[in-house]
Order: C-alpha cells, then sequence, then structure tokens
C-alpha cells in the first residue's frame, strides 16, 4: 500500500510551479519563428515518448506535432498562439484534455494565487464556498466549485466543511463546475464516509514505468467527526473535471455515493507541468487513473451519473429523493394571482 506519492502528481498541479511564477510572469508574446517551433514540437514529442501511459498514443502525438511544425503550419504566430494551435493539434490525434500547452505569460496569471486587498485567499480558491443546513430534513449541502489545491488552507477549509455537516443523515457535495485540482482532496473527504480505522483502496494509478504505480487509499485520520452512516449524494456536470471526477468516481465504484447530474468532463491521466523551450510549458499527463482491480476509469469516457437530470435541477432532484425517503411532501408552492 502506497500512500505517499513518488511526486506530489496533481490532476491540476497548481503547486509545480509556485516557483516558477515570478519567471513566468515577465514573459511577453512574441513571434516564434519556424525552427523554435519545431523545437517546441521536438520537446513535447520527447516528454510524451518519455512519459506518455499509453506509448502508442504518444507516438501519434508526437508525429502529428512535428509534421506540422515541420511544414510551416506555426508560421507567424506569437506564443500564445502557438500554445493554443498546437494544443488543438494534439487534440485533434486524440483527446485527451488534461494535455495542454501554455505560452508562460497566459499560464502565470492561470496560476497566479487570487487574494483580496489585504492578501487573503478568496474563498472560491479555498476549493469550498458554502455550507447549507436544513435540520427538518436532515440534510448538509456542501457548494464546492473551486479548484482544489493541495494545501492547508483548503484541507482546513474541507474539514470545517465537515463539521458542520457532522450531524447530517445527508450530505450533498456539490461539485458542478469544478475543474479539478489535486486528486489528495477528494480522498481527505472520501475519509469522513467511514469508520475510524476502515481505510479504503480508493483509486489506482498506472505510469508509463510500471515501477512508479500508485495505490490510493482513504486517510486513517481526519480531523472532527466522521459520517459513515450518512447518505452522500455528489452533483456533476459536463464541467466537473478532474480530481473532483476521480472523487465521484471512487465514491461511485466503491457504491457509497449516488451521483447526480450529467455525464463529466473525462479528464482522468494526472499529471504535472514541465517547461518547453521558447517560454512555453506543457501540462504533461503521465498517470491513468482507474478503479481498483481494474484498468477502467473516467479518462474519455467521464463517470455517468446513477440519476440523470438536466443541467440546473441536480439538487432539486435529491431534495425530492430525500423527501420520498422520509416521506415528508414537497415544500408548498407559492401562491399566483
Amino acid at each position: 500500500m502506497t500512500l505517499i506519492p513518488r511526486h506530489n502528481l496533481a490532476l491540476a498541479a497548481f503547486a509545480s510551479l509556485v516557483s516558477l511564477l515570478p519567471a513566468l510572469a515577465i514573459a511577453q508574446p512574441a513571434i516564434v519563428s519556424d525552427a523554435d517551433a519545431q523545437a517546441v514540437a521536438r520537446s513535447v514529442g520527447e516528454q510524451l515518448h518519455a512519459a506518455y501511459p499509453f506509448p502508442d498514443i504518444a507516438e501519434r502525438y508526437a508525429k502529428a506535432l512535428a509534421a506540422k511544425a515541420k511544414a510551416g503550419a506555426y508560421r507567424g504566430l506569437d506564443d500564445c498562439d502557438l500554445a493554443t494551435h498546437m494544443t488543438d493539434d494534439l487534440h485533434a490525434v486524440h483527446q485527451d484534455v488534461h494535455l495542454r500547452i501554455f505560452c508562460d505569460a497566459v499560464l502565470s496569471k492561470k496560476l497566479a494565487p487570487k487574494t483580496d486587498a489585504a492578501g487573503t485567499p478568496k474563498m472560491k480558491d479555498l476549493g469550498f464556498e458554502s455550507v447549507e443546513l436544513d435540520m427538518d430534513l436532515s440534510t448538509a449541502y456542501i457548494r464546492s466549485q473551486g479548484g482544489w489545491r493541495a494545501n492547508a488552507d483548503t484541507f482546513r477549509t474541507a474539514a470545517a466543511a465537515m463539521n458542520l455537516a457532522s450531524q447530517a443523515k445527508y450530505v450533498i457535495i456539490d461539485l458542478r463546475g469544478n475543474p479539478g485540482g489535486n486528486g489528495e482532496v477528494g480522498r481527505f473527504l472520501a475519509s469522513y464516509f467511514y469508520p475510524d480505522g476502515e481505510e479504503k483502496y480508493y483509486l489506482y494509478g498506472f505510469e508509463k514505468d510500471r515501477e512508479h504505480n500508485q495505490q490510493e487509499w482513504t486517510y486513517a485520520y481526519v480531523p472532527g467527526p466522521r459520517l459513515p452512516d450518512a447518505k452522500l449524494y455528489i452533483l456533476v456536470n459536463k464541467k466537473t473535471a478532474s480530481a473532483t471526477e476521480g472523487f465521484a468516481y471512487a465514491m461511485q465504484q466503491l457504491k457509497r455515493a449516488t451521483i447526480v447530474g450529467q455525464t463529466t468532463a473525462g479528464a482522468g491521466i494526472a499529471g504535472d507541468f514541465r517547461p518547453l523551450p521558447n517560454k512555453m510549458t506543457v501540462f504533461l499527463p503521465v498517470k491513468m487513473i482507474v478503479a481498483p482491480h481494474s484498468s477502467a476509469g473516467w479518462e474519455g469516457t467521464g463517470v455517468v451519473p446513477d440519476v440523470s437530470t438536466e443541467p440546473d435541477t441536480e439538487r432539486a432532484a435529491v431534495m425530492e429523493l430525500i423527501r420520498r425517503e422520509i416521506a415528508v411532501p414537497p415544500a408548498a408552492q407559492p401562491a399566483t394571482d
């Protein structure tokens, strides 16, 4: 059982670029020569060959990008436009939504933590925005639409949300629109739904180099009370992606949650940011995440909900399920003239 990763792979590895942000911040778009475009394509191909978990797909990616660069398809583009065009060309070969190329000027803005005037992280950057308690229906609703970062602030916020929900018989975690982040946050949440000492084999990750394969288990300890008897519902939509898909997928496979909404994004190969020539960076997927004792994950297919709904009706659908279970009539509709 491997509990500590060899390196801190995240499905959207914000932390891996913290040390690079000052350098990235000064990068400005510039026209890229044919030679430089070919160098970028070559570097992407080499890194794919070295680490992408599916060698045949890596070969197709590398050949397509090299051919485009050699033919002058990227002539006259600045580095930000080049990043966009190369990403589109990679996705035309195979739709791995995690595989993306960025110019550093754009990436620095994307990854910079958002704070208020006093320098305090904004609530959305903590990953959890609100908790609502319905005492009459013994239901806790946790809204989590900001990305999940594996830092102390995010884990403290997650623990606070779970502590507020600790007396509920029904818990709804709303991941609609959440783009993902670090999978450790999902494992942390999952751990609250099992008794002390009952760690669960949560997910499995394999890399091209199988010596680095990893088992992921829920945690033996989490701060505050657990909710082993609470009924869990997870709300998802097509913008639920990456690590948040992993949490929904794992809890569905463990038969510990009911997934409600629409099929998710299908981003299931974990990776990290790696530098390229010409002030560019690639997010390189390197670890395929699957269910334990299986080769199946959510990559390319998304997490298919147990209860399919129309967009924006997910929470109402869950509340109706809860009301039916405890035989409470629907809330009275407001009078109309």
